[in-house]
């Protein structure tokens, strides 16, 4: 996917958040106008940041353990996570991604939908 596609304005203006991450670092490279008002970091602190600090504490040794092994290339879609806002609200998210070269970075485009449902546990495999 090329990157003019990645910050167009499906990803700009998405009511759902969404960011490109390193696969290597897991730094945030980009994130949406969603993603900022979601979880309460400004644009400029996401960028300063990896996915580690969007996880609760306890729930960073299963994702470094799940996310360490590469994936099958391709879409993932429905994997269920806990997401940290700002403010320190746990919230469930599914997650849909999908693997890209960003800026010559092996990277993923990344869609957080808040769960209907209050259960926070689940299949967890990116994010």
């Amino acid at each position: 996917m090329p990157e003019a596609e990645i910050l167009s304005i499906p990803f700009a203006q998405s009511p759902y958040p969404m960011w490109v991450y390193d696969r290597e670092t897991r730094a945030f490279l980009a994130v949406n106008d969603a993603a900022v008002e979601a979880y309460g970091f400004s644009r400029e602190e996401f960028l300063k940041m990896t996915l580690l600090n969007i996880r609760p504490v306890e729930d960073i040794p299963e994702f470094l353990r799940l996310t360490d092994n590469p994936r099958p290339m391709g879409q993932s879609t429905a994997e269920r996570w806990r997401h940290k806002t700002k403010d320190g609200t746990i919230v469930p998210v599914i997650i849909t991604s999908w693997e890209l070269t960003y800026r010559g970075r092996p990277a993923e485009l990344v869609l957080a939908r808040r769960e209907a449902s209050r259960r926070a546990r689940g299949a967890k495999t990116s994010g």
